[in-house]
Parts: structure tokens; sequence; C-alpha cells
């Protein structure tokens, strides 16, 4: 008895001493909220959430194993939800964050129930410079805007990224927005991008299945980008083709965007947006211009106004309040 208890010791400690050092530390807690007044052509002065989110994120390390977390709920339709007819809006609350990264020396791997998506900050950066006039189609989000196709976030996404060699990256992706459509895949893209903090380009390609809409031809858009930034200033234009859209009614859009730092927390942004569409009922362009002063580090207050042919002007008042 006393051979096997020490042989069981002697297993145990082996097992202890090959055990993984592992590196969890607490999570962090963040807070992001923006808020204000807003008011719409055609409707109601209206104070208004634009955003509030609360997530938690974190990294956990053992050993050669790299894993990031990163959960996000958005709530600011629940806040406004009683505007537009709901309830006390609980049924509102959108989770905009749920995935794992894995980093490793052959590149990052994502797992993402929910994400936001990484072609809209890949390609999309360089011209999204406002808080309620940005550059998403508006689907999932009090801000956005029809002038572009792209989708701020995505679902069932799987994701790798490549290493960064002399400041050049790529990205490829899918997602699935069906389980009873006979394609796994629903959506594929990819993505190529050059950041060497100064200057940044971009070419990217999505293709949506046609199955997803019971269609003949598959829906592609492609986006070019271009940034330059020089200390205070900030240049960027990003070009958009959209293809065999599943309205059958494809268009081009593009942005072109300037910011300037006065200092001390001051900056302006201006930008030309333009979109032309197959369907000249469908065109639209426009200026949106916004002032920002960074009282704090975590407090900002911004005025903006967007101006434009044929979708509602707009001008909003805002606070931005961020953890």
């Amino acid at each position: 008895m006393a051979v096997v208890v020490s042989t069981l010791t002697l297993a145990l400690a082996g097992n202890l001493q090959a055990a993984p050092a592992i590196d969890a530390p607490m999570p962090d807690f963040t807070l992001f909220a923006s808020m204000g007044v807003l008011d719409v052509e055609d409707r109601d002065f209206d104070p208004e959430a634009f955003e509030l989110e609360f997530g938690v994120n974190g990294l956990i390390k053992a050993d050669s194993f790299k894993m990031r977390y990163q959960f996000v709920a958005e709530v600011a339709d629940a806040v406004n939800s009683r505007d537009t007819g709901g309830t006390e809006g609980e049924d509102d609350i959108h989770v905009k964050e749920a995935k794992l990264i894995f980093p490793t020396a052959y590149g990052a791997f994502v797992l993402g129930p929910r994400s936001s998506s990484g072609v809209y900050g890949d390609m999309y950066k360089n011209i999204d410079l406002f808080e309620y006039n940005e550059t998403h189609n508006g689907k999932v989000a009090v801000s956005g805007s029809p002038l572009f196709g792209q989708a701020a976030e995505g679902q069932d996404v799987l994701a790798y990224k490549t290493p960064t060699w002399n400041n050049l990256y790529a990205v490829v992706s899918t997602l699935s927005l069906s389980e009873s459509n006979d394609e796994d895949l629903d959506v594929k893209t990819a993505r190529l991008i050059y950041d060497d903090k100064t200057f940044r380009f971009g070419i990217s390609r999505v293709l949506v299945e046609q199955k997803v809409a019971n269609k003949e031809e598959d829906y592609v858009r492609t986006a070019l980008t271009a940034g330059y930034n020089a200390g205070a200033l900030h240049l960027g234009a990003t070009y958009e083709i959209n293809e065999d859209t599943f309205n059958g009614n494809d268009f081009d859009s593009y942005g072109v965007a300037a910011r300037y730092a006065f200092g001390k927390g001051l900056s302006t942004s201006i930008a030309y947006f333009d979109k032309d569409a197959d369907i000249d009922t469908a065109d639209d362009s426009g200026v949106v211009f916004q002032i920002k002063k960074q009282v704090h580090p975590n407090v900002a207050l911004w005025a903006e106004t967007g101006q434009f042919d044929t979708q509602a002007d707009n001008i909003a008042l805002g606070v931005n309040l961020k953890f």
C-alpha cells in the first residue's frame, strides 16, 4: 500500500509540475456612451442615445496558448424604444460583440458568434470620422447611412488574419446568415491592408451567396480605400462598388473626408459622400461637418450636421463618455 501511495504521489506531483503556467488577470470592464439631442428633417426634435455599450474583455495565457475574449452589449435601442412606439425596451438589448481571438505566431484566428465588422473597420476607417453620420448601412444602429452597402456588424464569424509583414496584412473570413438555406458559408470576405501609421491603403471583396436571398447571382461588394495621417491632419477616401445586389439596384458609393486637430483637444472634420445607383431615385449625395472638443481623456463634446440631396438632413449635438 505504501508503494502504491508513493507512486500516486509522484504521478500527481509530475502532473502539477507539467501543468501550464496560467495567467488570467481580472477582465477589463468598459463603457461607451454617446448621448445628445437630434433634429432630423420632418421629425420631432428629440434627446437621443446614439450609442450605449457595456463590455468586458481580457486576455488569458497558458504557456504558448493565448486567448482574447470580448463581449459587448449595445442598449441604445432599448433607451430609445419608447420614442419609436416600443414598450420598456428590454427586447431591444443587442449583443454587439461575442467573440474569442486566438493570437499565434502564425496569425490570429477569430471565433465570433457576434462581431463588429472587420471589413468596415479596415476599409471605412479613413472616412468614418463622425458620431451620427457613420459610413455603414445603418441597419443595426441608430446611426449610419443608406449611401453605403457595408454593414457595421456580422454574425457567426470565422476569420483569420495573417501576421503583419512590412506593414502589410491580409484577412479572410466567413459568415453564416441562415441555418436552413443549404449553404454553410453565406458570406465570404477577403481584404489586403497596408498601414504604416502615415499611409493606409486597402482593397476588399465581400461575396454574399445567392442562396441567402434565393437569387440567381451572388451579390458582390468591392471596396478600395486610401488614407494619409500627418500629425494634426488626416485625409481619407473610400470607394465602394455593389454588383448584383439582391434588390436589383446596383450602385457605386464613395466618400472623401478630412480632419484637422487644432490642439488642446479641438478638432473639425468634413466629408463629402456620393451614391450613384442604377435607379436614379436612389441616388444621393451630401456633406457632413463636425466640430469636436475633448474636454477630458474620458469625455468629448461634439456638434455635427449632415446635409443631403435626398435623405433627411440632420443636426446632432452630443457628449461621449468612455471608460
